[in-house]
């Protein structure tokens, strides 16, 4: 299984959103990452047939997926940041309303909902009615549904937003146990999200590709340019106007700086292990 992207582009007005964005993805968990504005959203619509490309092609095993039509449709599952959902529904109902869509079988259906419901932690909740929710509910509720039937291509745009720590480590797990046999496209601005579970992160800027790797690759990049640097707090806003700064934490002494820098800020800075967070600041410092 493979899904190619082949210079794909769109431009709205005179915005450049997408510019020949070009990658070849096979089962795993591919990031994208990268500040607003950077062709995210614009990449999962048109892979998702939500937003047509003014040129560029995508293909699936080979076939244009245009051309494929439903038969590719069918193999998507979409997990959009904003779901639409009807409020009177219970959450299994929503399930079994977006079974009949996806024109799954009803033994299907009836033997998935329970335990997709379980994995998104919503059984205890699967008869009571949407409008009740909290956000961080109807974000799992959504996965859900982007899930359902089986997809061989996953597209989650900010699959964990409002979610609380316990429940953002048991999704992540889930997209990571359920991955194996699909494609998953991850959208997120939550970079200790993916840093652990993406086989690629794909850096988007202004609708290019900037930097594309695993995340071991891209962190290795970092090496001896992430320092921590002990100050007093008297002294943080004139370090601040001279490096980059990634973290601040207090001590008794002070104040201890995380600092992206490409020289040793001071004579007591020290070098530490980066993470992939420090990359995605380094490179887009600009822009966030």
């Amino acid at each position: 299984m493979k899904l190619v992207f082949n210079k794909v582009s769109k431009t709205y007005g005179k915005t450049k959103a997408l510019i020949e964005f070009s990658s070849e993805l096979e089962p795993g968990i591919y990031a994208l990452l990268g500040p607003n504005g950077s062709g995210k959203s614009t990449l999962m619509n048109i892979l998702t047939d939500n937003l047509k490309a003014d040129s560029g092609k995508i293909y699936y095993d080979g076939e244009d997926v245009l051309k494929m039509g439903v038969r590719f449709r069918e193999k998507i599952g979409f997990m959009p940041q904003y779901p639409g959902m009807y409020g009177n529904f219970t959450a299994e109902k929503f399930l079994w309303y977006m079974s009949a869509l996806k024109g799954m079988k009803k033994e299907d259906a009836k033997k998935s909902i329970p335990d997709i419901l379980e994995a998104v932690e919503l059984s205890d909740v699967a008869h009571h009615k949407i409008a009740s929710f909290s956000g961080g509910m109807k974000q799992r509720l959504a996965l859900a549904q982007a899930v359902l039937g089986d997809p061989k291509v996953l597209v989650l745009d900010e699959p964990t937003a409002g979610l609380d720590p316990k429940q953002r480590i048991a999704i992540r797990n889930y997209i990571s146990r359920i991955a194996f046999d699909k494609i998953v496209i991850i959208a997120t601005h939550v970079v200790s999200d993916i840093e652990y579970i993406a086989r690629d992160v794909i850096m988007l800027k202004k609708g290019t590709v900037v930097d594309s790797g695993s995340p071991a690759e891209l962190i290795a990049k970092m090496e001896g340019a992430v320092y921590s640097v002990p100050l007093l707090e008297s002294e943080v806003v004139d370090f601040q106007n001279k490096y980059r700064v990634v973290n601040i934490s207090k001590n008794e002494n002070g104040v201890v700086l995380r600092t992206i820098s490409d020289i040793k800020p001071t004579e007591n800075s020290v070098s530490i292990t980066p993470n992939l967070e420090d990359y995605y600041l380094y490179v887009f410092n600009n822009d966030i």
